[in-house]
């Protein structure tokens, strides 16, 4: 039987992936290269995500590590 893959793990892939992305020639393709900007633009996002949420016709999600796996994607471009 094939365990899911739980949020957190979804969370803990994310940034691994990011962070091999953003040591590639991929990285700079992101809006936010610097980790201030990065972490400015996450911060950012955490403030208004309900409304990226509503905005889309989706559901906000009640999983705190869900929230976090689209934040730290959100980051690499929010503005």
């Amino acid at each position: 039987m094939v365990r899911p893959v739980s949020a957190r793990e979804s969370l803990i892939a994310t940034l691994q992936e990011l962070a091999n992305e953003a040591r590639s020639e991929h990285g700079d393709s992101w809006e936010n290269v610097t980790l201030p900007a990065f972490l400015e633009a996450m911060a950012a996002w955490l403030r208004s995500y309900e409304r990226a949420y509503t905005n889309t016709g989706r559901p906000i999600p009640d999983d705190p590590w869900e929230i976090m796996v689209a934040a730290v994607h959100a980051a690499t471009m929010y503005e």
